[in-house]
C-alpha cells in the first residue's frame, strides 16, 4: 500500500493559506463579507420595531374621509404628539392645504400610492411609477419626499419589496389594526384593541373616519396614560431593530 502525503509547503497549500488570511482580515473589517458572493438580505416589510423604549407610532393612512382628517390633525396637535399620515398622490394633489398641516405641525407624510391600485397586480416597473409620482406630488407641497411607503390593501409580494428597496423607501405595515374602516368597528373597540396590545415599537393602522376622529382622543391618552411616547414612524425606525413580524 502506499501512502501519498500532501506537503503543506506546496504550491497549492501556500495559495489555500494565503486565501484564508485574506478572508480572515475581509471578516475582521466586515463579516457579512463572506456572504457577499453567495447571499443577499432580501427586501422586508417592517410591523414593528424591536426597541427598549417606551415609544409607538400611529399611522393614518388616507385617500378618502376628507372631511374627518383637520379633525384628526387637529387632535394630534392639541394632544401634543405626531402621527404618520400614508397619503395617496391623488388625493394629496387634490388637498395640498391639508398635506401642509401635517407637515406645519410636526407629523410625517409618507407615501400610500397614487391612486390606491393593487400592488401585486402590477409590473416593477409600474410600481416604482406609482411611488415615485406619489413622492413627487408629495415633494411639490411640502418640499419634502417621503420615506416610508405603506402599500395600498396592505399588499406586497417580491415584487413590490424590490421596487420600494430600489427607492430606498421603507415599506411599512402595522402592529396593531383598529380596522376603523369597518362600521361595526365601535370607539369602544378601537380603543380597547390599541390599549391591550400596546407595547414599545408598535405600529398602530388608522383611516380617517367618524369613529377614529372620536377615538383618537382616548387612545392618545390612555397610551400616554401608559407611558408610551406617540413618534412618527422615521422615528421609531431610528429607535430600534425593525422586525418582519407583528
Amino acid at each position: 500500500m502506499h501512502i501519498h502525503v500532501i506537503s503543506l509547503r506546496g504550491p497549492l497549500a501556500r495559495l489555500s493559506g494565503l486565501v484564508l488570511v485574506l478572508l480572515l482580515a475581509a471578516w475582521i473589517v466586515n463579516p457579512r463579507v463572506l456572504h457577499a458572493s453567495t447571499s443577499q438580505d432580501p427586501p422586508l416589510p417592517v410591523y414593528r420595531v424591536q426597541t427598549r423604549q417606551s415609544v409607538m407610532a400611529l399611522t393614518i393612512n388616507v385617500v378618502w374621509g376628507t372631511e374627518h382628517v383637520p379633525a384628526l390633525i387637529g387632535e394630534l396637535k392639541r394632544a401634543g404628539v405626531v402621527a404618520t399620515f400614508m397619503v395617496g398622490g391623488t388625493w394629496a394633489a387634490a388637498h395640498p392645504d391639508l398635506v401642509r398641516m401635517m407637515q406645519r405641525d410636526g407629523d410625517q407624510v409618507g407615501n400610500h400610492g397614487y391612486d390606491h391600485r393593487h400592488p401585486n397586480q402590477l409590473s416593477y416597473a409600474a410600481i416604482v411609477a406609482d411611488i415615485e409620482r406619489t413622492n413627487q406630488v408629495v415633494q411639490r407641497i411640502v418640499g419634502l419626499s417621503p420615506t416610508v411607503y405603506a402599500p395600498p390593501y396592505g399588499e406586497f409580494n417580491s415584487t413590490v419589496l424590490k421596487a420600494a428597496r430600489s427607492l430606498n423607501m421603507t415599506l411599512v405595515m402595522w402592529t396593531i389594526d383598529t380596522i376603523d374602516w369597518r362600521p361595526s368597528s365601535s370607539v369602544t373597540y378601537m380603543v380597547s384593541k390599541v390599549l391591550k396590545k400596546a407595547a414599545p415599537g408598535s405600529l398602530v393602522l388608522m383611516h380617517p373616519t367618524d369613529r377614529t376622529a372620536l377615538a383618537l382622543p382616548k387612545i392618545i391618552a390612555g397610551l400616554k396614560h401608559q407611558g408610551y411616547h406617540l413618534v412618527t414612524v422615521a422615528h421609531l425606525l431610528k429607535s430600534g431593530i425593525p422586525r418582519t413580524d407583528s
